[in-house]
């Protein structure tokens, strides 16, 4: 179901990708140049600073005042072993996790892919704390809105906080594991956390924008649609008429964009990725994702404006969050029996990242900064923030259900042809590290917010 944008803003300009690579092109011709420049003019080296053996000065109550808490890049690091297991497990959260995610109760011998914490270089990242994340949302709806990844992040933050904390699940209870042609319920599930009055939601849209799915049964779409079709111009209503009743509102969505799909804008195709109808362009499906991610945050920025404009209280805090693209890990064939069995993550610097990873992260990352001071131009009363976890799932080609998406995949033998999901991530697994920085982002802009309401007006 969808409608026409509320946003006034953004339409697809083919003219923007010729200027976009004119640009690319010029620069990497002056890259040389720049380099034997900065060679040639490079100062003496800096001596090393003096060292003391005196107590290190004390900073004034004005400066302490003025030092903004310190920002870490969670998305730089390693994964190291631990002896720390998970807060849950594929019993204790059954009823939460899709079936296909729960490794564990589909057989997958080895355990050896939930002792592994991320390590950011130049920070710590500590576990996950559910009074923390609790408190930082008390009173408070946290939405996920996205495709099965962003479900898959929704299911391993509710099992993170039922871990400590009792749950209701209030919406969407039954119909199906959520992803069959018809199994909606499963698709708009809400908790309830009555300890803290915080509610939970996931929304189903994996285009961000409106669009038609193509039937997921091969009969169904032998007999009808066999691709996507996606109206930019379209909000989706399913979860952008719910906008105004959020106030942590998390996107992720991608990996849908990879089908054979036909775009659409304004009541014109506007391009098409693995092109269904003949005499069309391949145009990718780089600059419609972006545009996607753009024009959702905008429905977010817009519904909050103005709700905050037709009330006479003040704004009440919002926080956006994009959860950048979470990249796969076939290796040759989806259905080999070997697609997805590796068992350790890829050390630092051990494999490149692939430049459609790269691609899909820029996107989530530059859209999420532009919205962000969008935001703040409107005074919308939102901040707006990337959860960077490309670079980090890309190393964890070990976390991902692959064979055992089926329960017990051996139990009648080794076969030819055997289904993978080398997508998704277990539970628990690294995932849950999505939202220990998650966590992370919440807290402060919780804090923030504390902060500001505290501070005596001017």
């Amino acid at each position: 179901m969808g409608a026409s944008s509320t946003c006034p803003c953004h339409h697809f300009s083919s003219s923007s990708v010729l200027t976009k690579r004119t640009i690319a092109f010029a620069l990497y011709a002056l890259v040389p140049l720049a380099l034997l420049h900065y060679l040639l003019s490079l100062p003496p080296p800096f001596p090393p600073p003096p060292t003391t053996t005196g107590a290190p000065s004390t900073p004034s109550p004005t400066q302490q005042a003025e030092a903004p808490a310190a920002r870490c890049d969670y998305s730089d690091g390693e994964w190291v072993r631990t002896t720390e297991g998970p807060r849950y497990n594929g019993s204790s959260c059954g009823e939460t996790i899709k079936a296909g995610q729960n490794c564990e109760a589909h057989g997958r011998p080895d355990t050896g892919y939930i002792y592994w914490r991320w390590r950011p270089r130049g920070c710590a990242l500590p576990p996950f704390d559910p009074a923390e994340f609790l408190s930082a949302v008390r009173g408070r709806h946290v939405a996920f809105v996205g495709d099965s990844l962003a479900r898959n992040q929704c299911e391993s933050l509710v099992c993170l906080l039922t871990s400590a904390f009792p749950a209701q699940l209030v919406r969407g209870a039954g119909g199906g594991d959520g992803d069959g042609d018809g199994d909606e319920l499963r698709k708009f599930r809400r908790w309830a956390f009555p300890s803290h009055n915080a509610t939970v939601s996931v929304f189903w849209s994996p285009f961000l924008v409106n669009g038609t799915e193509r039937p997921k049964s091969p009969a169904a779409a032998a007999g009808g649609l066999d691709h996507n079709r996606i109206y930019f111009d379209q909000s989706d209503e399913r979860w952008a008429a719910e906008v105004p009743g959020f106030d942590v509102v998390v996107l992720s969505a991608g990996q849908w964009y990879l089908n054979s799909a036909m775009f659409y804008d304004r009541g014109a195709v506007i391009g098409c990725h693995r092109c269904p109808e003949r005499n069309r362009t391949e145009t990718g499906f780089f600059g419609v994702f972006r545009l996607a991610v753009r024009n959702a945050l905008c429905e977010v920025i817009t519904r909050i404006a103005a709700t905050s404009s037709s009330s006479s209280s003040p704004a009440r805090p919002r926080l956006a969050v994009v959860t950048t693209f979470s990249p796969a890990h076939f290796e040759g064939e989806w259905d080999s029996p070997t697609a997805c069995v590796r068992t350790e993550p890829y050390a630092r610097g051990e494999r490149e990242m692939e430049y459609m990873d790269l691609e899909m992260l820029r996107a989530g990352v530059e859209e999420a900064a532009a919205a962000g001071a969008d935001a703040r131009a409107r005074g919308a009363g939102l901040a707006v923030e990337a959860l960077q976890v490309t670079r980090l799932a890309a190393m964890r080609p070990d976390g991902h259900p692959g064979l055992y998406t089926r329960a017990f995949p051996f139990a009648e033998g080794t076969r030819d042809r055997m289904p993978n999901d080398c997508v998704h991530w277990c539970l628990p697994g690294p995932i849950d590290t999505w939202n220990e920085i998650l966590l992370q982002v919440v807290k402060r802009w919780a804090d923030g917010v504390g902060a500001d309401a505290s501070s005596p007006s001017p």
